[in-house]
């Protein structure tokens, strides 16, 4: 091996297995592996973690953690037999985005999803017929980081082909019992590593169709497995899920519970300074939040008999119901 591995090995396992592995001696490979594994995260990993949450702020954040170990990334370019999504800048495990969609597109038939629905969530696939474009969803789904919590999330893995020559020959030389196992040494992220993942969306009024798209996630995470091996066991997560954002219809049954006494206290020698207060108030509110308390309001001043549709402020409370 690299005389230089141990100062990779300090700061990137993803540069250790890479560097480590170039030119090395075949019977030095499970050290290799072994030491990898024990590979800390870099002091520099948190410092891009809080910029990472910091820019996308107005997303949906969902923590994932493994309760089997996870093979993501088995295909990768990689000098040993089996890849591993390994952040190239970072050298931590990885949930790529691309694989999150993908999952949720699996588990968009359990919950029912229609074709706008799913176009809203993953966008329009292209029609190789017509040889049509398609569309962008809504969503985006970024990539996983691993949480800075996770200080060593590697772990020494072995596959064991119990047939080689069976599949080597592409199927000519019959398996038996007398066979060779073959175990061949890769990593994998350990059981008890936590991830954190993001939704996001530019348009508007996206709120419930984050957490719905979050509440998918935690399902497939939990019962379909994200990556490879999942028919042995690999790749199942334990979910968080942020609180759930509150309807328009809530909010205002709130704001409504929260003014209800100062509403019945409306009388007409105070009118007039208690509907300047809650036209201040409500008037920057969405309307379907700011529409209960307006009705209580109108339904006081009508109680009292001193509603009149064409006094300014009464006037004022009619518009922004209508809005």
């Amino acid at each position: 091996m690299r005389t230089n591995l141990r100062a990779l090995l300090a700061t990137h396992a993803g540069l250790g297995l890479y560097k480590g592995l170039s030119g090395f001696d075949p019977a030095d490979k499970q050290k290799l592996l072994e030491a990898i594994a024990k590979t800390p995260i870099g002091s520099a990993y948190q410092t891009a973690f809080d910029r990472w949450r910091e820019v996308l702020k107005g997303a949906v954040f969902i923590e994932a953690t493994t309760t089997t170990p996870l093979a993501i990334g088995l295909g990768n370019s990689s000098p040993i037999e089996n890849g591993l999504a390994i952040h190239h800048t970072y050298g931590t495990p990885y949930l790529p985005g691309s694989a999150i969609k993908g999952l949720l597109r699996r588990a968009a038939g359990k919950y029912g999803l229609n074709e706008e629905q799913q176009a809203v969530m993953f966008g329009e696939e292209p029609n190789k017929e017509r040889r049509t474009q398609g569309s962008a969803g809504h969503l985006v789904y970024w990539d996983g980081w691993l949480s800075p919590d996770c200080k060593i999330p590697f772990q020494k893995d072995v596959i064991t082909v119990h047939h080689p020559n069976y599949y080597s020959t592409g199927d000519k030389d019959w398996p038996t019992d007398f066979d060779d196992p073959n175990p061949v040494a890769f990593l994998s992220v350990k059981p008890g590593t936590k991830f954190v993942l993001a939704i996001s969306s530019a348009s508007e009024n996206a709120a419930p169709w984050l957490y719905r798209a979050g509440e998918m996630l935690e399902f497939a995470l939990t019962h379909l497995g994200l990556g490879g091996k999942t028919n042995a066991g690999y790749g199942y997560f334990e979910v968080k899920l942020p609180p759930k954002p509150k309807s328009e219809t809530e909010q205002g049954q709130e704001l409504l519970a929260s003014y209800r006494k100062r509403i019945e206290g409306i009388k007409p020698g105070n009118e007039r300074g208690e509907l300047n207060f809650f036209l201040r108030e409500l008037g920057d509110k969405l309307p379907a939040v700011r529409k209960p308390v307006l009705e209580a309001i109108k339904k006081q001043l009508v109680d009292w008999k001193s509603w009149k549709p064409t006094n300014p402020q009464h006037a004022e409370i009619d518009r922004l119901l209508e809005g």
